[in-house]
């Protein structure tokens, strides 16, 4: 009898805790309200562009732990893919051929 109620105490608590998680709170863009220090500069570099925050990410994802798209906006992310995009010129295979072993020596 005392085992069948410490199982349902834990399994109460836990629903507990799943039933009041702030679901929306987790589900909101981080530069809409940034509370940190760390979100705030990383928002500013998302508002210098989407270049500046991936650097800026990327640089120090092992420290923060950052997220890109917690701080992109999705709908941005249309606005700088939509340039088309260029051909790479072309470039005599005889030349990279001599300046892949000049470079390898």
């Amino acid at each position: 009898m005392k085992r069948r109620n410490s199982q349902t105490a834990a399994a109460a608590s836990i629903f507990s805790a799943l039933a009041f998680l702030p679901l929306g709170a987790i589900a909101e863009h981080k530069c809409d309200n940034p509370l940190s220090t760390i979100d705030q500069r990383a928002c500013a570099k998302a508002a210098e562009g989407p270049a500046e925050l991936r650097n800026f990410v990327s640089r120090t994802k092992t420290i923060w732990g950052l997220y890109y798209w917690d701080y992109a906006r999705r709908d941005d992310q249309g606005t700088t893919a939509s340039a088309p995009m260029q051909p790479a010129p072309a470039v005599d295979a005889a030349l990279k051929t001599a300046t892949a072993t000049t470079e390898a020596r």
